[in-house]
């Protein structure tokens, strides 16, 4: 199972233990407004989960669970999502409430973005944002992203930001 780290997260694989804080954060409008899909009812939140999950099975690779070394606490996730409706991989990551403003999600993402391209040779990975979510344009933008195109995906508007090739 591949875990990988930084000075202050453990990015790890799922547990069954995390679904709990992890359909407590789904099921909340405000920390959802953003994410595809929006809002999740519980089996909604389930069937999330499952997902994330089964996509290291069937692809070797998917979203990390974020667990903060300092308290072992699950703070949300980070890695690759590649639903069968897009061709390659998204890098993206999403916080609980807790855990955001203290850089956490940036470096998950730098971490993240390592591993896919040194470990897995992955090419410049792309992540899709709402127009209004500020706060990850700002942390693509400080990934070194620019804004590629804009689309919608799932009914909803998204910028396409490309990263930029690792070496």
């Amino acid at each position: 199972m591949t875990e990988i780290s930084t000075d202050r997260l453990l990015l790890r694989q799922w547990r069954r233990t995390d679904f709990e804080p992890i359909a407590e954060f789904l099921q909340d409008p405000v920390q959802t407004k953003h994410l595809g899909g929006g809002q999740k009812t519980l089996s909604e939140a389930w069937n999330w989960f499952c997902c994330a999950v089964g996509e290291w099975q069937l692809l070797g690779r998917g979203m990390f669970a974020v667990e903060a070394k300092d308290d072992r606490a699950l703070t949300g996730w980070c890695g690759l999502w590649q639903p069968i409706d897009l061709d390659e991989p998204e890098l993206a990551w999403s916080l609980f409430p807790s855990a955001q403003g203290k850089g956490y999600a940036t470096e998950a993402a730098e971490r993240v973005q390592h591993w896919a391209a040194i470990d897995l040779g992955l090419p410049p990975l792309f992540s899709f944002v709402h127009p209004d979510n500020t706060a990850s344009r700002a942390l693509a933008e400080r990934l070194g992203a620019e804004i590629e195109s804009e689309t919608t995906f799932r009914g909803r508007p998204r910028l396409v930001y490309r990263h930029r090739q690792l070496s």
